[in-house]
């Protein structure tokens, strides 16, 4: 057995018992017997366990196999195990979520709406496997609470867990209402039954909650020592300082080339007042904007093919649903739900939020928006670039490239609009609008981070600098808080991409090609840009 074969076996063989302790993981890979029908341990017990199995994953690479004698995809393979190493015991060392943000039920709630919307076996068999996960959230629950005994969350995340956790008992009945008839009677009263006993350890655990409130802390901010260290992990070739000044700059030239557009499109009105004009040109119902969203995806894909800019396969399969109301509280507008890794055909789930205030569906759901953002979310956004990098090696999966992945479907707005799939001044004028937000993010992530911004300070500069509802704006910063560094990514990610794009336009000359360019992009989507760079430099 060759090197690169000692490789894959104990990479498989890793990854088995990694989905012994981690079934949920399991089912986003796509793997679903018997994992479907099983819970991981809530308790710390299981996040060090995982730490103990990537140490194990490393010592026997290390005792059984010289690098030197690997391929250069399994070289990049192994430096990604390494990688992924040192961020785990970031995260859970000195980042320590686990016991500052007692939410126990996104990860419940995303593994039923997964199970339910993917169409990856008959309903029957998904709605058996739902019921026997909700039969068993009551002892994940109790579970999951042992990692508060000795620690003091944070005040804002427990507020947010309890929002969350409301809404959940609606996904519940959301399932049990949908699926009435369509399967059989025995495994739908299994369902109602299991809903109905989860009640009294819902109760419990709600109780749980809103009993840790007392007893929370304000401070939510990593600092600025472990933000630094956090970039480094990342590899970004950038200090904070030098992230923010970046923002700094492309906020003053954003907020320029808005003004220049509006005067185009309606001289002598401010862009405020332009953006108002674009807001009212919108769908009169979030149905008709579903709708629309769903049109203008299939649009995009096309385009994208005839023009030659990327290789699309046309068995992957994009769903566009209504975002699930536990999910509501993070994502204000829309989000993509990755494809599975093993899924075939690789399934994605395009997620459009409903405003809570009706009057704020121009500003969230109008004409120009939901083409562009069709363009990041989907075709050639994360959607191309999450189903055509799971088709290489399940290790890249452990890769923390944020800044590929969201740099990416940034990337494509701009790529796209040259190509000539956005043409109208209006359109264009939203995505400058939405990129001063993401220069906006690059300077309140630094800052949040850091501790250097309140949250009302966030939520306000949101709201002044690119015309956000408030509504939206509180949402943004809440996942701000709890992800930091990851909404720097966006435009930080593009820059990096525009950058080395003309790396590679100076080292190929005439032999450069886009789509060449943007399939190995594609292809290795999860690396970060430092190790994309290598990948290139392979070529």
């Amino acid at each position: 057995m060759n090197a690169d074969e000692k490789f894959e076996k104990l990479s498989q063989k890793m990854l088995d018992k990694f989905l012994e302790k981690n079934p949920d993981f399991a089912t986003y890979l796509g793997l679903h017997e018997p994992y479907d029908y099983l819970l991981p341990n809530g308790s710390t017990e299981r996040l060090v366990e995982n730490l103990r199995l990537i140490e194990e994953w490393i010592k026997r690479l290390n005792e059984t196999i010289r690098k030197e004698e690997l391929n250069e995809e399994h070289k990049t393979d192994w430096e990604v195990i390494e990688k992924a190493y040192e961020h785990s015991k970031f995260s859970f060392y000195e980042q320590r979520m686990h016991e500052l943000n007692p939410d126990a039920l996104e990860e419940i709630g995303g593994l039923i709406f997964i199970m339910f919307t993917r169409d990856y076996a008959p309903l029957e068999k998904r709605i058996d496997a739902i019921a026997a996960r909700i039969e068993k959230t009551p002892k994940f629950l109790e579970e999951f609470r042992s990692r508060f005994e000795k620690s003091q969350p944070v005040k804002l995340w427990t507020e947010l867990a309890i929002e969350k956790a409301q809404n959940m008992g609606g996904l519940f009945q959301f399932v049990i209402y949908a699926t009435k008839g369509k399967v059989s009677d025995k495994i739908h009263e299994k369902l109602s039954k299991a809903v109905e006993n989860l009640q009294p350890a819902f109760k419990v655990h709600m109780e749980w909650l809103h009993g840790l409130l007392p007893k929370t802390k304000e401070e939510w901010a990593l600092g600025r020592e472990k933000f630094e260290k956090l970039l480094q992990l990342r590899d970004l070739g950038m200090t904070s300082d030098e992230i923010y000044q970046l923002g700094v700059k492309y906020l003053e030239e954003l907020k320029d080339e808005r003004e220049r557009l509006a005067q185009q499109i309606a001289p002598g009105k401010s862009a405020e007042e332009v953006l108002k004009i674009i807001e009212s040109k919108a769908p009169k119902t979030f149905e008709e904007a579903l709708e629309f969203t769903r049109k203008t995806m299939e649009e995009a894909r096309r385009f994208v093919q005839e023009n030659n800019l990327a290789t699309v396969y046309p068995e992957d399969v994009l769903l566009v649903k209504e975002t699930p109301a536990f999910l509501t509280p993070v994502i204000p507008f829309a989000a993509l739900i990755m494809p599975a890794k093993f899924d075939k055909p690789q399934i994605g789930i395009y997620i459009v939020t409903r405003p809570k205030d009706p009057a704020n569906l121009g500003k969230h759901l109008n004409y120009p928006s939901i083409k562009n953002t069709a363009v990041h979310e989907a075709f050639p956004g994360h959607f191309l670039q999450g189903s055509i990098s799971n088709r290489g090696s399940f290790v890249r999966l452990l890769a923390q490239g944020t800044e590929t992945v969201e740099g990416w479907a940034h990337y494509c707005e701009e790529m796209m609009a040259e190509r000539g799939f956005i043409t109208d001044l209006e359109t264009r004028l939203i995505q400058v609008n939405d990129t001063i937000w993401r220069a906006v993010r690059i300077i309140v992530d630094v800052k949040l981070s850091r501790g250097e911004m309140s949250f009302e300070e966030a939520v306000g500069m949101l709201v002044k600098e690119t015309g956000m509802s408030r509504e939206a704006a509180v949402a943004e910063v809440k996942r701000y808080t709890q992800t930091p560094s990851y909404a720097l990514s966006y435009l930080l990610g593009k820059h990096l991409i525009l950058k080395l794009k003309e790396e590679v336009k100076q080292k190929m000359g005439d032999k450069f090609d886009e789509k060449f360019f943007h399939d190995t992009i594609t292809a290795n989507g999860y690396l970060p840009i430092s190790m994309l760079r290598k990948v290139f430099d392979q070529k």
